[in-house]
């Protein structure tokens, strides 16, 4: 019943109220642009069929499917984005480090000679130093709670022409930022 009763209050609060004016200026330095909060969702699909328009060589033979649901794309998002995509990288070299240690252990195991040593230690060497590069970037990405909005993120399902000629179904996620320009993520 107290639920109910907070409920009523705030309804009647809301109805009660007028419109606020809209603001006639706009702070010095800024410009007033839509932001994607206010945008709607068809207006965020033409924002993005406009960059596959512009960039038409990697959308060959573009046919639409269908639309995801807008979601707020936030520095949150940005960071496990960029993170999962630094891990990634961290993965990839992992491999490549991974093959200078075998490598510089096989000549340690066969009295290689030592310029050889030498050269496959530093190669070793060079590769662990990159990978902890990479996971210290990865790792900078780990812990923000920032929420604050950059823009307005949409998954795209379209059909294109593969190399082979073949129509395929394929789909894509594009971030609409609060300043109107589009970016595939």
């Amino acid at each position: 019943m107290k639920q109910a009763l907070v409920l009523a209050g705030l309804l009647a609060a809301g109805s009660c109220s007028s419109p606020a004016a809209p603001a006639t200026g706009t702070p010095t330095g800024t410009t007033q642009a839509a932001t994607p909060a206010s945008l709607s969702a068809g207006t965020l699909q033409q924002a993005v069929a406009a960059y596959i328009t512009a960039n038409q060589a990697a959308f060959a033979g573009y046919e639409p499917v269908r639309w995801g649901r807008p979601v707020a794309y936030t520095k949150r998002s940005e960071a496990t984005t960029k993170g999962l995509a630094a891990m990634q990288q961290f993965d990839n070299a992992l491999a490549a480090r991974n093959k200078a240690l075998a490598e510089y252990n096989d000549a340690l195991a066969r009295h290689a000679a030592p310029a050889r040593v030498e050269m496959l230690k530093t190669r070793y060497r060079n590769a662990t130093k990159h990978n902890d590069a990479l996971l210290a970037t990865a790792n900078s990405f780990a812990g923000v709670k920032d929420t604050a909005r950059l823009g307005a993120q949409l998954v795209h399902v379209y059909r294109t022409r593969a190399r082979s000629g073949v129509m395929v179904l394929d789909s894509a996620a594009f971030l609409v930022h609060t300043t109107g320009v589009v970016e595939r993520l």
